[in-house]
């Protein structure tokens, strides 16, 4: 097994009623379930809006943001096992927020060994 993180990218979907926001809700936490029943699912969280950028050599700059007003907004991640690329595209396509029209980045985590320089 692989390890690939979904990276989680789209507008906040704060403009839900109360009620579609709970039904919404649920249906992350019947994805989380299924993956976790199904050994792919390794840890995930959702992310706070704002923090700082940082930039330039050893961090010379340091900016609020990134912004809820943009439009590829990061709003968590997961960390899956799957077999291969394939299988993790799969997965991703039952994440909730892709019916709210939200992108769900696939990537392959690089194995690194203990001692061994990255």
């Amino acid at each position: 097994m692989e390890k690939f993180m979904f990276i989680f990218e789209g507008t906040q979907p704060g403009n839900l009623s109360p009620e579609l926001m709970q039904e919404h809700m649920g249906k992350w936490m019947a994805w989380i379930e299924k993956l976790t029943k199904a050994n792919k699912y390794v840890a995930g969280e959702p992310l706070l809006p704002g923090g700082k950028l940082v930039s330039g050599t050893k961090g010379k700059s340091v900016t609020d943001g990134p912004y809820t007003e943009g439009k590829e907004v990061v709003g968590g991640f997961f960390v899956i096992n799957a077999k291969d690329i394939d299988e993790a595209v799969e997965l991703s396509k039952d994440c909730p927020d892709l019916e709210l029209g939200s992108k769900v980045q696939v990537r392959q985590i690089m194995k690194i060994e203990a001692g061994q320089p990255a």
